[in-house]
Parts: structure tokens; C-alpha cells; sequence
């Protein structure tokens, strides 16, 4: 007879076997997929990329995460813009082609530069099983909690050891010399003689202690003793005798302070004697800096190592709020773990930092860096968003010195250039006094004159950026977010020739004429204009813009609000060249995973293509739209938008049936679209509270406006019901028929905008995926041009300058490299592949966080 066996699910086996039984199923539903892309790639054309099935698309992986003192004379940065010019060399198309014709031109232009690049092996997405794995390795820290508790304890247990050297008994341990970590007093003093920066610990007391370097234990008759010993700083050998000779003794020189990462260490300078002339002599500051050390000040009398400066910096970028204060108190920590003892100067360190920082700036200039460039958007740029941030102010500080920072000017525009600009600006136009207008809305960012305070030097920033959110400009505000500061942001780029120019507010239509940029309203600050302001000015409804949002600015606001922690105490050098070294640090970031945030935006960007397409037939269904209509009710919403107001003409149209009609209906389709997305758009409370401010405002005038018709229209029956509108603004009903003055069967203007935006959206998708094959193209040509101008300054200095020459060699290398992973990226997106980098794992922009890694993925990768 069969024995039924009953599964327990808490069984390891059952759990092992379950996971088997999901990886295979995965691996199956991923093979059907790849076959499918395979078959619909021969029968159509090679230029989309996969169409693939709905259920591929289901998950798509997890959520994205939200990459002192100054010098006296005046430091002005150096710049190469003929060697090292990469917009040159490439030359931008003249002639004007349809979307359809442009898209394959750039398609067929990125498909050659590809077509050197040898296929991508799959990348296998592990989204599905992550689950399951996290919870695996919980059931497993968990049961290996106590016996680590257990070693932990069993670690200071001191034994009886011998020394690894001489097995004689024991007495210093050096967890950096593993696996000979163990030795008795004498050894030690031989062996950590040129090791003076180990960490050792002392057990002569019964358990382990630290011990300073400068101390070494003695055995004598009443036991272990512990004595001073001088230290000697490692140097690399500085033979400078002037009789040639090869004997020479090493003696300890003046005292000189090392801080390194595991803090502070009080040594001697190395007095090299030469046995046969008796001639002395110490390294100097190229020896010093030979050796991996940075002088804090210019008699060499305390040193940081390279990697502690490097690290610093690291830190800046990562944790912009993290201070030189708590970096002095951290090294202070580790100096006593250590055994060691004194103090870490942080105003010190900050001023050595920043001129370590600025010597590695001109070197990188040397290798032909450009920090603040986007290689996706050389030569042709498409659009730059500006604003400005009130939270990178600064204090006013009556002890803080006028010496010019190092990187002025570089980044930050110079004051006087600005306050130049700004002067010519308000003397050419009529101030007015309060908030700006655009359109029918009041913003303080509009406003031409603000009040200073009187406690702030620096009241922020004003930042552009580019779509990508790479850092190109900022300025310093005295005044508030004045409309002069983005205008004279705008002059500063316009020779990156951008396409557009968003910000919060737009410009009067009248001034179109003065420049080739054209005003863009960022999409998320349009929904707090007025309607008609929306539909000229929105980045939605700009013809070529694609689906650039206008809000990159606010993205990296975010980032360097939290620099805004530490600047705000600084000197106004200080706070320049910090911020200016958090920007390059930032476009740094942003460049090494630019491939990987274009190539994935490209895939969602053909989806979503798909989708929406799909969604706007299904609406002109719906609505019962033929072709003719559509365009018919889209040149109705953009005639609608372009009649003026009775707010923005209260003169010439006064209280006219028409007018009043148009403000009412426009006053109500800006309600009702503020309500629906409240919530959905918009995950800030603070900005949800300015939205819903405006949105009782526009409400109350909404009524007033009601009240108005319905006492100027004689007859009862053409008035306006306020509670069938009061109604429909809540979204339980539809909008149809609201409005006595209708026609009946007509579409409202509420319709015919629902289908506009529907249109809009699906045209910016098309336009986004040209786009995108664009600047995909021009990423890999800016590499292939940095690559052929370092191999000529390469030639150039082969027999000049060895040090740079090595420079240029490894800056070549690392180009190239990054060239051959750009090119396998893009070669992904655009193959059969494509959907498996909807599932591998988001990288964050600014490298503040890593993706979370189960013990399998670790065990695989070891």
C-alpha cells in the first residue's frame, strides 16, 4: 500500500526544492521570450527594439532607490581648450529632417559606430527570486547568531603564543603581519623597524592592549617592561651624496606628525649620513610626495597620506553633509583604538584638502577632463533646466577673509559678472514691486527686485543643468530668485546651442525674438500655473522636446541641499571651491552610469511608446474620433489656450458673455486637473500644500465667476448649475454637458483636452525615442574623439614630460575601457535583449547606494 507523505513547508528540502522549481520556471518563461524577439526580429524591421510579451513586462525588478584657510595670491584656474577640444571634431547635421527621417539617420548613425562591437552575452534577471533569497539568508544569520556571539567572545582569549619568528614565548601581536602575527620583544623591534605604521597590541598584562609604535616591550629580571623607542618615517630611499656612496646610516631626524586613515602618528623624519664624507641630508617635498604623502603646510612638519585625502574626498561626494570636524573626530577615534594619542587640526586638513584637491584638477585638465560637460549632449544639446536654491545660503561672517578661491569662476560665475549683468537687466526694464506674473499666475520666482537679508551673505544658488542632470552652471543670489539670475545662466550656455531653456516660469511670448532657445515650463511647476499657460508653455506640449521633464534641476537640488549642512559656516572662498569640488564629483558619477541610464531609458521609452499608443486608439474609440476630428479638436485646445483671459485684459473685455465663458471654463479644467492629480503627481507635502492653496483659490474664484454669468444671463433656464459643477469637480460624474452655452452632442473642452494630452503624450514618446538614439550616438562619439586626442597629446609628449606621458597612457586605457562598456550596453539595447535591462539591477545616480545582495550572489561571485 502507498504511503502518502505530507510536505512540510518549514522542511529545507521542501524550501530548496521550491526554489529549484522557480528558478526553472523563470529560466523557461525567459527562454519563450528570447524565441519570440528572435522570430518577430527576422519577420520585421531591425530598427525597435523587442516588442516583448505583457508577463516579461509584469515585474520589473524592485524599486529604484531614491551615483579653511586660503592661500594668498590669487589662484586662477588654467584651462586647455585647444588641446583637449572634443565639440570640434565632430560636425553637427544643418539640414532639416522629419521625426520619422531623422530617427533612422541617428539609427543608422549609431548602428555603424555598434557594428565594431562584438555581441553582449545575456544578462540574466534575478528579480523574480529576490524574495525568496532575502528570506533565506535571514533563517540563516539567524541561526548562526549565537555561535557568532560565541566567537566574538572566544577572540580575546590570550592564550599561550609563541613568537612566529623565534617560538619563544610571545608578548606582541600584528594583525597586519597575518599570517606570522605573533612575536616576543626582540623580534618585534627588528621586525616593525621599517613597519612603524602597524597597529600592534601588547598582552603582557593578561589581555590585549594598544600600543603606540613608539613603544616596544623589554624582558628583564622582574618581568616585561615597556620603553620608548624613536620612530623613523618610510620614505622612499633619497641617495643625494655628493661623493656617490653607497653606505650611508638612516638616524632619526626632526620630529613630523603622519595622519593617515587609521589617524595620527607622531614619527621622525629620516637623517640619511653618509659614512664616507659625513655629508646629512632629509627628503624633501618631491621625495615626500614620491612616497604616497601630502605636506599640511609648507614646512613639512605634519603629513597626510594620498589615500586619506582621496578617501576625504570620496566621502564629500557621497555624504555631502559629512564635515571636516567629524572626519578630524574620526581619525582622533582611530588614532586611539590604535593606542596613540593627540589632536587632528580640522581647519588644517580642510585647507591641505583643498589644495590637494586643485592640484589633482590641473592634472585632470592635463589628461583633457571636462568636468562640467555632458557627452550625451555634445554637440547638440537639447534642453537646460534652471532654478535656484534657497537652501545653499551662507552666513554672514565679519572674520572671514577676501582671498579668491581656487576654483572661482569655474563653476560658481564671478559676483561682479553677475551683479554687472543684473544692474544692466533692471535698468533696461520697468521694475515692479511684489511677486512676477506668467501668464494669469503670481510667482515669486518671476519677480524682478527682492529684499536682502540681513543675516546671510549668500541667500543660494542658482544651478543649470542639463537633461541629464549633469552640472554646467551656478551663481551666487544676493537677492532672492530674481528673473535676472536663470537669464544670465542662459547667456552663460548659450554657446552649447540648447534647444530649449525650462524653468518655473516663461518669459513673455514677445521676447521669442531675441533668442533661438525656446521657453520651457518644467512639467511638474506647469501644473501649478493656469491652464492655458500649461498648454503653450509646458515641456509636454513643446514640439521636439521628448519627454524631457524640466525638473533635472530639482533632482540635483536635492544633492547638493545637503552640501548646504557644512558651506553655510564656511568663508566665501571656502564655499565656492567645496560646492565646485561636490559638482565634479557629482558629474562624475553621473558619467560613469550614463550608459547605463540612457540604454534603460531607451527600452522603457519604446514600452511605453507601445503602451501609450495603444491607449490613445482605444480613447479615439471611445470618443468616437476620426483623424479629421483630432486634428480639428487639437487646433481647438491650442486657439482655446492662445484667446486671452479676462484677468490677463480686464479693460478691453470687461465682463462679457464670451469672456466670462472662456475664464469659466478654463478656471474649471484647471480644478478639476489639480484634483485628479493631487496625489498621484506629486509625493511632497510640501508642494501638495502650495497645490492645494491654489487649487481653493482658483475654486473660490471659479463660484465668484459662476455667480457673475448667472446675474448677467436674464433667462433662469441658461444659468449655470453650481451644484451639478460642484458635482463634477469631485470626478464621480463626467464633465459632459455642464455648461448651458453647449451645443448639444458637442465636446466640451474638457474632452478635446483629454485627447490633446493623450496625442501630446504619445508625439513626445516618438520624439524621445529619436532622441535618445541621438545622444546614444554622440556618448560614443565624444569617447571615440577624447580617445584620438589623448593618443595625439600622447605623441606630443613622448619625449618630453615623463610623468605625464604615464598620465596620458592610463587616462587612455581607462577611456577605452569605458568605451568597450558603452558600446556593449547600447549594442543590448537595441538587440533582441533588450528587456532583460528592465530587470538588472538600478544603479543610483549618484552612487549613494548599492543594491542589496543575497549570500547565493556572494558565494557565486567569490
Amino acid at each position: 500500500m502507498a504511503t502518502r507523505h505530507i510536505l512540510d513547508s518549514q522542511d529545507p528540502h521542501y524550501q530548496e526544492g521550491r526554489r529549484m522549481a522557480l528558478e526553472l520556471k523563470h529560466d523557461h518563461v525567459l527562454a519563450e521570450a528570447r524565441r519570440a524577439a528572435v522570430e518577430r526580429k527576422r519577420s520585421g524591421s531591425g530598427g525597435d527594439p523587442p516588442r516583448t510579451s505583457e508577463r516579461v513586462f509584469v515585474g520589473r525588478g524592485k524599486p529604484r532607490g531614491r551615483r579653511g584657510g586660503r592661500r594668498q595670491a590669487s589662484a586662477t584656474v588654467t584651462r586647455h581648450p585647444v588641446e583637449c577640444s572634443l565639440s570640434s571634431s565632430v560636425e553637427v547635421p544643418s539640414e532639416i529632417l522629419n521625426p520619422q527621417e531623422e530617427f533612422e539617420k541617428n539609427m543608422e548613425r549609431l548602428s555603424n559606430i555598434l557594428a565594431s562591437c562584438p555581441s553582449a552575452e545575456p544578462q540574466r534577471s534575478s528579480a523574480s527570486s529576490w524574495s525568496f533569497r532575502q528570506q533565506k539568508a535571514s533563517e540563516r544569520w539567524k541561526e548562526a547568531r549565537p555561535y557568532h556571539l560565541q566567537c566574538l567572545i572566544a577572540k580575546e582569549a590570550v592564550g599561550h603564543p609563541s613568537c612566529c619568528l623565534c617560538h619563544e614565548p610571545a608578548v606582541i601581536r600584528c594583525r597586519e603581519c597575518l599570517p606570522e602575527d605573533w612575536f616576543c620583544g626582540d623580534c618585534d623591534v627588528l621586525h616593525h623597524k621599517k613597519q612603524p605604521l602597524h597597529n600592534r597590541e601588547s598582552v603582557i598584562h593578561g589581555f590585549f592592549e594598544a600600543i603606540p609604535p613608539t613603544s616596544c616591550i623589554i624582558k628583564g629580571d622582574g618581568g616585561y617592561c615597556t620603553h620608548e623607542q624613536a620612530c623613523i618615517l618610510p620614505t622612499v630611499k633619497v641617495p643625494d651624496c655628493s661623493c656617490e656612496g653607497t653606505n650611508f646610516t638612516v638616524l632619526p631626524g626632526k620630529p613630523v606628525i603622519l595622519i593617515t586613515i587609521n589617524g595620527r602618528f607622531d614619527l621622525h623624519q629620516p637623517l640619511y649620513k653618509c659614512q664616507t664624507c659625513q655629508q646629512q641630508w632629509t627628503p624633501d617635498s618631491k621625495d615626500l610626495l614620491r612616497s604616497g604623502y601630502w605636506p599640511a603646510s609648507v614646512s613639512n612638519s605634519t603629513l597626510y597620506t594620498l589615500d586619506l585625502l582621496s578617501s576625504f574626498q570620496e566621502l564629500k561626494v557621497i555624504a555631502p553633509g559629512f564635515s571636516r570636524q567629524a572626519f578630524a573626530k574620526l581619525l582622533e577615534h582611530r588614532t586611539k583604538c590604535g593606542g596613540r594619542s593627540g589632536h587632528i587640526n580640522g581647519d588644517a586638513l580642510q585647507r591641505s584638502f583643498l589644495e590637494f584637491s586643485y592640484a589633482s584638477f590641473e592634472e585632470d585638465q592635463l589628461c583633457c577632463s571636462a568636468p562640467f560637460t555632458c557627452p550625451a549632449c555634445t554637440p547638440e544639446m537639447l534642453a537646460v533646466s534652471a532654478d535656484g536654491n534657497r537652501k545653499l545660503y551662507r552666513f554672514h561672517r565679519n572674520t572671514s577673509s577676501d582671498d579668491p578661491g581656487f576654483f572661482e569662476g569655474l563653476f560658481v560665475a564671478e559676483d561682479s559678472a553677475v551683479s554687472t549683468f543684473v544692474d544692466t537687466i533692471q535698468k533696461a526694464v520697468r521694475n515692479t514691486q511684489g511677486r512676477g506674473t506668467c501668464g494669469d499666475s503670481q510667482w515669486t520666482a518671476a519677480r524682478e527686485t527682492s529684499r536682502r537679508a540681513s543675516k546671510l551673505d549668500e541667500e543660494g544658488m542658482g544651478v543649470a543643468v542639463c537633461r541629464h542632470g549633469f552640472l554646467l552652471k551656478a551663481l551666487n543670489m544676493y537677492r532672492g530668485e530674481i528673473f535676472a539670475y536663470p537669464l544670465f545662466l542662459q547667456k552663460e550656455l548659450m554657446p552649447a546651442k540648447a534647444k530649449f531653456f525650462a524653468m518655473d516660469v516663461a518669459f513673455l511670448p514677445a521676447l521669442q525674438e531675441l533668442t533661438e532657445m525656446k521657453p520651457f515650463l518644467s512639467i511638474m511647476h506647469a501644473r501649478a500655473h493656469a491652464t492655458k499657460c500649461e498648454i503653450k508653455w509646458s515641456g509636454r506640449n513643446q514640439e521636439g522636446a521628448g519627454t524631457t521633464a524640466g525638473e533635472e534641476v530639482e533632482q540635483v537640488n536635492s544633492y547638493l541641499s545637503r552640501c548646504a549642512l557644512t558651506t553655510k559656516y564656511m568663508s566665501k572662498a571656502a564655499r565656492v571651491d567645496m560646492v565646485t569640488l561636490h559638482a565634479m564629483g557629482w558629474n562624475h558619477k553621473k558619467s560613469l552610469s550614463l550608459h547605463q541610464a540612457l540604454s534603460t531609458r531607451y527600452v522603457k521609452t519604446c514600452q511605453r511608446l507601445q503602451d501609450e499608443t495603444a491607449r490613445l486608439a482605444a480613447l479615439k474609440t471611445e470618443l468616437h474620433c476620426t483623424d479629421e476630428m483630432v486634428s480639428q479638436w487639437l487646433s481647438d485646445v491650442k486657439e482655446w489656450a492662445a484667446d486671452e483671459t479676462p484677468d490677463t485684459s480686464h479693460a478691453t473685455q470687461g465682463t462679457t458673455h464670451r469672456g466670462l465663458q472662456q475664464s469659466i471654463e478654463g478656471l474649471y479644467l484647471s480644478v478639476r486637473q489639480r484634483k485628479q492629480t493631487l496625489y498621484r503627481q506629486n509625493d511632497s507635502s510640501k508642494f501638495r500644500h502650495r497645490l492645494r492653496r491654489k487649487l481653493a483659490e482658483d475654486k473660490k474664484l471659479l463660484l465668484q465667476e459662476i455667480q457673475e454669468y448667472n446675474g448677467l444671463v436674464p433667462d433662469s433656464a441658461t444659468n449655470i448649475d453650481v451644484a451639478a459643477v460642484e458635482h463634477s469637480l469631485t470626478g464621480e460624474s463626467s464633465v459632459s454637458q455642464i455648461w448651458p452655452w453647449e451645443v448639444h452632442g458637442s465636446a466640451n473642452i474638457s474632452m478635446k483636452k483629454q485627447l490633446h494630452d493623450q496625442v501630446m503624450l504619445a508625439m513626445r514618446l516618438q520624439e524621445e525615442k529619436s532622441i535618445l538614439v541621438l545622444e546614444m550616438a554622440q556618448h560614443c562619439t565624444w569617447l571615440q574623439s577624447l580617445a584620438v586626442v589623448l593618443k595625439n597629446k600622447m605623441a606630443e609628449e613622448d619625449k618630453g614630460n615623463e610623468g605625464l606621458g604615464c598620465l596620458l597612457r592610463r587616462r587612455l586605457s581607462e577611456v577605452s575601457e569605458r568605451l568597450q562598456v558603452v558600446l556593449q550596453q547600447y549594442k543590448t539595447a537595441l538587440g533582441p535583449e533588450a528587456s532583460v535591462l528592465l530587470h538588472v539591477e538600478a544603479e543610483d545616480p549618484s552612487g549613494l547606494s548599492s543594491p542589496d545582495t543575497s549570500e547565493d550572489e556572494e558565494e557565486n561571485t567569490v
